[in-house]
């Protein structure tokens, strides 16, 4: 599945459970290792961001968490709100109070097979 938004364009991955929680990974495909690739130097990209949206009752909770570099507007980050909410067709029209942080990056922990 493709993010698009503005001259911006992603890829989105969907992991859900129990039909009620969702969590929505925005990344480049391209970054991602193959099977085969995952041999002595991994450089693993974490993505641009992760929303969770859990479905608790009649309404809904959104919280995450976007890279600044990337959703670089409010509109961006609407954006992504309205896109969950079409792909998760019964999270529309419900009260969803929403908390999404766009962040910077400072530092990593990495292990990538070389040491």
């Amino acid at each position: 599945m493709k993010f698009i938004v503005n001259n911006f364009t992603c890829d989105v991955e969907i992991f859900n459970k129990d039909n009620d929680d969702f969590v929505v990974r925005f990344y480049d495909k391209a970054k991602e290792q193959n099977e085969e690739e995952i041999i002595n130097l991994v450089i693993v990209d974490p993505g641009y961001g992760y929303i969770s949206l859990k479905i608790k009752g009649e309404g809904a909770l959104l919280s995450g968490f976007l890279d600044e570099d990337i959703f670089i507007t409010e509109e961006m980050v609407d954006a992504a709100i309205n896109y969950i909410e079409d792909l998760i067709p019964h999270a529309k029209n419900r009260y969803m109070p929403y908390h999404v942080v766009r962040f910077k990056k400072a530092s990593y922990v990495e292990y990538n097979g070389e040491y």
